[in-house]
């Protein structure tokens, strides 16, 4: 069985790619509700971004241990910091895709009630 492993610079690239994704969908738009659609791409980044940091400085953390001092156990995956701001992120993203659908919602009730029937 074959083992696929990715490192640091892979993952940061996934993440590069995704912000730069997402700050030219950002740019492109004139629509301010379109343009919002590009927020979630970014942030989607950054949290792939955050949560590579901290798996791979976890895994670099775990392999320097002192000779003589106290053992510090790390595992795998890294401690929860980067995962929480993840999260965090999330919920951020969340809540701008949610301003986007109001402006859009708000617009499209705006201009329908200026034009005349």
């Amino acid at each position: 069985m074959n083992n696929l492993t990715t490192g640091l610079v892979s993952v940061l690239f996934v993440a590069a790619g995704l912000l730069s994704i997402g700050v030219f969908a950002v740019a492109w738009r004139r629509n301010l509700a379109s343009a919002l659609a590009g927020i979630p791409l970014m942030f989607g980044g950054a949290g792939i971004a955050f949560v590579g940091v901290a798996r791979f400085s976890a895994r670099a953390a775990a392999q320097v241990q002192p000779a003589n001092g106290p053992r510090v156990i790390v595992g795998v995956s890294g401690p929860p910091v980067g995962q929480e701001i993840a999260v965090l992120i999330a919920i951020v993203s969340l809540a701008a895709v949610a301003l986007g659908v109001a402006l859009a919602a708000r617009a499209s009730r705006s201009s329908s009630q200026e034009s005349p029937r």
